[in-house]
């Protein structure tokens, strides 16, 4: 959560700094394709120890720019999210890896005069729907057993802010968007009752992406 207000107020600050644009600007449209790789945790609270687990993020993405420093962004993705737990002193292992399909709602902030590069910042929502998962388990010592060991994820829908940096390199075969995006989740991956132990379960990504814009309008 402290990553997104921090995401959020310097946003806000690039906002108010933007100059005005005296030149008439033509709204234009633009549709990507985006491949990337997730680098994801679960926060509990209680909180564990945990090692980063590796997935990937991919999909289409469409983009409408109808001011010079602004645009929305919308994406379709599948999202592999999940956690390792990190037992070193422990002859336990435990990985899950989450399958989404996910869609982000953007609001794109464009900044930079170079025609050939330029610097953005996203932020936004992203609403998903969990697919499936994969669940690596061994339990030498049962002292160390969690209570959702072999336990079906039980919400299905996940809700979550993003925050994202990157610079946008327009070239002779397509414009190009690469960026560093931080996504937190505010809702829980297992229900909370009287008698669980873990009263916080919610998804936190790390992504790093490349998307290529392979139409556009004004072209």
């Amino acid at each position: 959560m402290r990553h997104f207000i921090i995401i959020s107020i310097l946003t806000l600050l690039v906002v108010q700094n933007i100059s005005a644009q005296t030149d008439k600007f033509i709204p234009s449209y633009s549709l990507g394709l985006k491949q990337g790789i997730n680098y994801s945790t679960v926060g509990f609270n209680p909180g564990i120890a945990q090692g980063l687990t590796l997935g990937y993020t991919g999909g289409l993405v469409f983009k409408y720019q109808n001011e010079n420093n602004f645009a929305l962004q919308i994406e379709l993705n599948y999202s592999q999210k999940g956690w390792t737990e990190d037992l070193d002193t422990i002859s336990n292992s435990y990985n899950r890896k989450l399958n989404y399909i996910e869609l982000p709602f953007i609001t794109q902030i464009v900044m930079g005069k170079r025609p050939k590069m330029k610097v953005y910042v996203n932020l936004g929502t992203s609403f998903a729907y969990f697919l499936s998962e994969n669940e690596s388990v061994e339990v030498n010592n049962e002292l160390y057993r969690r209570e959702y060991y072999e336990k079906e994820v039980e919400n299905h829908f996940d809700y979550s802010g993003l925050g994202e940096v990157g610079v946008i390199l327009n070239t002779g075969i397509g414009q190009f968007q690469v960026g560093v995006r931080y996504q937190m989740t505010f809702t829980d991956l297992f229900d909370t009752t009287e008698e669980t132990i873990f009263i916080i379960s919610q998804n936190q990504v790390w992504n790093l992406s490349i998307t290529y814009f392979f139409h556009d309008n004004r072209n």
